[in-house]
């Protein structure tokens, strides 16, 4: 049956965020049997039209208001009427964060009877914490969103992680896990793709290629991988590529200087091309995420179209994913057993082949297969 469909995030391009790549995926596979409305901030009618130009994603930009910490903007729906609109007209509504549009889908679902869905995705006590380092404001912040999550009807992660994550925030309704995907595959120009990043960053010698995709902040427990491969420098042979920027950029560069790795380390930087970003893909050997911040990283997935295995911390909710030595590898958060676990990997080819291809098999997931799996769940939720 054709519903019409409401989406929000919070935040949007040029914002990067993994919230934003799972409402642009949502948006496109509903769209092919429903109405589908994806609600995003609005960054000023310049930026907006740049950005749709670029993503090529059809959005409603709501009215917004800059917010002085971390770039962020604050919506103000109940002044768009647009937005009004569209809201008398929906059969469900779906947030997929839980500030300005995810309290407004809330009490528009109650007051047309309709019913409300928000998708939990990000620890937000830990970055509330990071933006504000204040107690008193993080609390107060937590009890706003947690007001939004609590008024909605039904709940949904994107894994066991979050899930648990939402229980320590006192959350105690019912929890529906949605694992993440990814929009990623092999390209045709595969070996072109390869030809050129190896003679871009000089790769083409390097026999072990590790990479990390991602922001460059504290949160992603970087260090960990750096204090690992210092360790490693005298056994092994490898370049590690840091895809990606973000404000502890100048702090890791310093760190690799200091232990004596920089010649091994290549930063980068940002890289928009989606479809150049698999060239990074397909020339590494082992990808490196040692974060136990994210409850669901989408890189790990990216990966895995491209065979290439994982790397993570052992009990973090991404490594929820993966089969320890059998479709990837989680290892404590010990730079000794990472060092030790980096060089088993590499140094035995025929072990590492087998992984690459249950990490093909059993951790790849399309966007198209979350987004039927969703769509299964709204009827569920309509039929009631």
């Amino acid at each position: 049956m054709k519903k019409n469909i409401l989406l929000a995030v919070d935040a949007w391009y040029p914002q990067m965020g993994g919230p934003n790549v799972v409402v642009a995926n949502y948006l496109k596979y509903l769209s092919e049997n429903n109405e589908v409305t994806a609600c995003v901030p609005s960054y000023g009618k310049r930026t907006d039209g740049a950005v749709d130009a670029e993503t090529g994603v059809p959005v409603m930009h709501v009215r917004s208001v800059y917010i002085p910490i971390g770039g962020f903007r604050n919506c103000m729906p109940g002044l768009d009427g647009a937005l009004r609109q569209r809201a008398k007209q929906a059969d469900l509504f779906h947030a997929h964060s839980p500030f300005a549009l995810g309290n407004y889908f809330a009490d528009a679902a109650k007051k047309y009877g309709k019913p409300s869905v928000l998708t939990f995705h990000t620890k937000f006590k830990d970055e509330f914490m990071r933006y504000t380092r204040s107690k008193v404001c993080t609390a107060i912040m937590m009890s706003r969103i947690m007001g939004v999550i609590n008024k909605t009807q039904y709940v949904w992660t994107v894994s066991n992680g979050a899930a648990q994550t939402l229980r320590e925030y006192g959350y105690k309704g019912d929890i529906t896990v949605i694992r993440n995907g990814t929009d990623m595959s092999v390209p045709e120009d595969a070996p072109s793709l390869l030809e050129q990043v190896n003679k871009k960053y000089g790769l083409g010698d390097e026999e072990n290629v590790l990479l990390f995709v991602g922001r460059v902040v504290q949160t992603k427990n970087l260090a960990l991988a750096f204090r690992a491969l210092k360790l490693l420098k005298p056994r092994l042979s490898f370049k590690f590529v840091v895809v990606g920027d973000g404000e502890g950029m100048k702090s890791y560069k310093a760190m690799c200087e200091e232990l004596g790795i920089a010649d091994r380390v290549l930063f980068v930087g940002e890289v928009t091309d989606r479809h150049f970003l698999k060239a990074f893909y397909l020339r590494a050997d082992l990808f490196v995420f040692p974060s136990q911040f994210d409850t669901a990283s989408l890189c790990p997935i990216e990966a895995a179209a491209f065979g290439l295995p994982t790397l993570l911390v052992q009990d973090s909710p991404t490594s929820e994913i993966i089969k320890d030595g059998f479709s990837g590898y989680a290892v404590p958060d010990d730079e000794n057993e990472w060092a030790e676990r980096i060089y088993a990997a590499l140094s035995d080819r025929p072990a590492l082949s087998a992984v690459r291809e249950n990490c093909r098999r059993y951790v790849y997931r399309s966007w198209k297969d979350v987004v039927e799996e969703a769509e299964r769940k709204y009827e569920e939720i309509l039929g009631k």
